[in-house]
C-alpha cells in the first residue's frame, strides 16, 4: 500500500487517503514484544507536568530536587529533555558526575527523541506489569522491541504507527516517520550522552508501579549510593516522576543522610550484629555499616 513519505499525521484521517487502517496494523502485529493488539503509547501527555515545580525544563516533566541534598527526580525525559537536565546539573564536558536510575520495569523505546511504551490496545492508559523482572531481561526486551519497530516500519514505507493523547485524554493514532537512527533503546540514549562528553552512570532498577522494591533492589541502590563522589547528582525517573521516582529519592535521601552522619544506625539486638555482618560479607556488601 502506498504511504505518504513526508511528515506524520492522524492515522484515522490518513486511512481515508489510502494508508493502512490503525486497527488493521494493531491486529496484524507479530513481533517479539510488539505483539498482536498492542500499542506504542507515548509516555508524555498534556497535563503531565506539575507546573508548581521549578525549574520547568522542556522535555523533562516534574524535575525537582530534595532541599539541600544532591537528590533529584524527574519523569522519563525526551532526548532533548535529558540533555537539559544534564546541563542544569553541570554534567557536560566530563564535569559533575550523575548517577541516573531508571526505575521502570516496562520496556521503553525512543522514537524521534520521544519515549514510547508498549500498552495493550484495550487498556491504553494502564501499564503492562512485569513484576519481578530483572534489568537484563527488560533491556533485552527493549532491544527486541527496537527490532520489531524497524521491521514494522519497513512494511509501511519507513513509518511506524504510534498512539498519543490529545487535550481531552482521547487516544490518537499517528504515523511517525522513522529511520534506523531515529529508534533508540534507553541504554543507547545514555551511551550517546556519554560519548558526547556527559559524565553519566546509568542503570536500570525495574520496579512495579505502586509496589515496594524487592530486597535485591534495595541492596543494589545502597551499594551504588554509599560510595559516591561528594558532588555527584543522584537522579531517579519512572514514567511521570512520581511514584517509583519518589521511592528512589527517599532511599537516596536516607542513604545520603546516613553517609553524612546525620543520624546513627540502630543498635542491633543481642546476637544480631554477627548475623548482619555475615549477611553483608556473604553478599559482597561489606562496604557500608
Amino acid at each position: 500500500m502506498a504511504l505518504r513519505k513526508t511528515g506524520s499525521g492522524d492515522a484515522t484521517e490518513l486511512a481515508v487517503a489510502g494508508w493502512a487502517k490503525p486497527e488493521d496494523v494493531v491486529r496484524s502485529r507479530a513481533g517479539d514484544v510488539l505483539i498482536k493488539n498492542t500499542l506504542l503509547k507515548a509516555d508524555h501527555f498534556p497535563g503531565c507536568q506539575n507546573t508548581k515545580l521549578t525549574p520547568l525544563l522542556d522535555g523533562a516533566p516534574n524535575f525537582r530536587q530534595v532541599d539541600g541534598l544532591p537528590v533529584y527526580g524527574v519523569a522519563i525525559p525526551t532526548v532533548r529533555g535529558l540533555r537539559n537536565v544534564m546541563d542544569v546539573l553541570g554534567a557536560a564536558q566530563g564535569q559533575r558526575g550523575v548517577l541516573w536510575h531508571n526505575m521502570r520495569e516496562e520496556p521503553v523505546l525512543y522514537i524521534n527523541g520521544k519515549p514510547f511504551v508498549v500498552r495493550e490496545s484495550d487498556q491504553p492508559f494502564r501499564n503492562v506489569e512485569y513484576t519481578g523482572i530483572d534489568r537484563s531481561r527488560v533491556e533485552d526486551m527493549e532491544a527486541r522491541l527496537k527490532r520489531d519497530v524497524l521491521r514494522e516500519a519497513a512494511r509501511y514505507d519507513h513509518h511506524i504507527l504510534v498512539t498519543e493523547e490529545d487535550d481531552d485524554m482521547n487516544v490518537v493514532d499517528v504515523w511517525e516517520p522513522v529511520t534506523e537512527s531515529d529508534v533508540q533503546t534507553p541504554m543507547e540514549v545514555y551511551q550517546e550522552l556519554a560519548e558526547d562528553g556527559y559524565n553519566v552512570d546509568y542503570t536500570r532498577v525495574p520496579i512495579t508501579d505502586e509496589k515496594a522494591p524487592k530486597d535485591s533492589d534495595f541492596e543494589l541502590l545502597i551499594q551504588r549510593l554509599w560510595n559516591v563522589p561528594p558532588d555527584a547528582a543522584l537522579v531517579f525517573n519512572c514514567q511521570m516522576g512520581r511514584g517509583r521516582t519518589t521511592t528512589g529519592m527517599v532511599i537516596a535521601t536516607l542513604v545520603t543522610l546516613r553517609r553524612l552522619g546525620a543520624f546513627s544506625p540502630p543498635t542491633p539486638l543481642a546476637g544480631e550484629q554477627q548475623q548482619l555482618q555475615q549477611h553483608h560479607m556473604a553478599n559482597g556488601n561489606g562496604v557500608y555499616p
